[in-house]
């Protein structure tokens, strides 16, 4: 099965989000790591840690989605990939703005990013159509007479098209080339004992 980019990512996110924590963990008791915790470079980083889970857990709704309501086309594939360079700008550049903090404009591109993948996404699923609901599907079988006849028999031909009658062994499915299943064997047991008794 072809696996899809934003599923992967998806869940390569939240592994790193998972290690990234741990790295953090090892020194978040430290009051002075990293100037303390209130300091804006220990801020990003958190920031950064924090990303990998929302942006991951972003993808695999983005994923479930397109799955759900069958989404195809240019603008699906546009905000894929939206949400793909969203992803991975996020943490790349809390990173950087933790060292550099005058390079906050470097942040347009994973939030310009996003916005572009959430609106896309947004306005394919205003315009797409509702999904079948099986439950309906089948009430509309069973309402009408046509399907219903041909699925289960009509008044002329009773007989289900799935069984087929035996006079010996009474009903069948069809095709069993013979093969009684338990309920017929049993039934036929019980007639030879009767007979013998007589």
């Amino acid at each position: 099965m072809k696996s899809n980019p934003n599923l992967l990512l998806a869940w390569l996110w939240i592994l790193l989000g998972f290690v990234s924590g741990m790295v953090l963990g090892l020194f978040f008791r430290g009051e002075d790591w990293l100037g303390g915790y209130a300091s804006f470079k220990r801020r990003m980083y958190r920031l950064g840690h924090i990303s990998f889970f929302g942006l991951g857990a972003l993808n695999l709704l983005f994923w479930l989605t397109v799955q759900h309501f069958s989404l195809a086309g240019q603008g699906i594939s546009v905000a894929s990939w939206a949400f793909i360079v969203g992803a991975i700008a996020m943490p790349i550049c809390c990173v950087i703005m933790a060292s550099f903090p005058k390079a906050h404009l470097i942040f347009s591109v994973p939030v310009v990013s996003l916005i572009l993948g959430g609106a896309l996404t947004l306005t394919l699923l205003v315009q797409a159509p509702k999904p079948t609901d099986p439950a309906n599907t089948a009430l509309r079988t069973s309402d009408n007479p046509k399907l219903r006849n041909t699925e289960l028999g009509s008044s002329v031909n009773p007989q289900p098209r799935w069984l087929r009658y035996d006079r010996s062994a009474g009903f069948q499915p069809a095709g069993s080339g013979g093969i009684l299943p338990p309920v017929h064997r049993f039934q036929q047991s019980l007639r030879s004992l009767s007979t013998i008794h007589h």
